[in-house]
């Protein structure tokens, strides 16, 4: 576990004086410490569409959208793969 997971909210006024629960700068060494367990999380994107857009060169300036396709493969189990379409910048 991280102290980090111990911090004060984020967003807090820093003039008022955090808890001792919540400080900057806590090392833990229990995995099962409750506050930090209680402050993490696991968040998964999963996107469907992404755009990169590449303006290194003017003249050669490209913008690329990749679109994840979804369907069924031969054998029934959903499949995905990344389409890929070059737009004009």
């Amino acid at each position: 576990m991280r102290g980090s997971w111990r911090n004060p909210p984020p967003g807090t006024p820093a003039d008022k004086e955090p808890d001792e629960d919540h400080k900057l700068g806590q090392k833990i060494t229990d995995l099962e410490d409750k506050i930090a367990r209680a402050n993490f999380r696991v968040v998964i994107i999963k996107p469907d569409e992404v755009e990169m857009t590449d303006i290194s060169d003017p003249e050669t300036a490209r913008r690329h959208r990749y679109t994840f396709v979804t369907g069924k493969g031969e054998d029934g189990q959903m499949v995905g793969k990344w389409t890929d379409e070059e737009l004009w910048p």
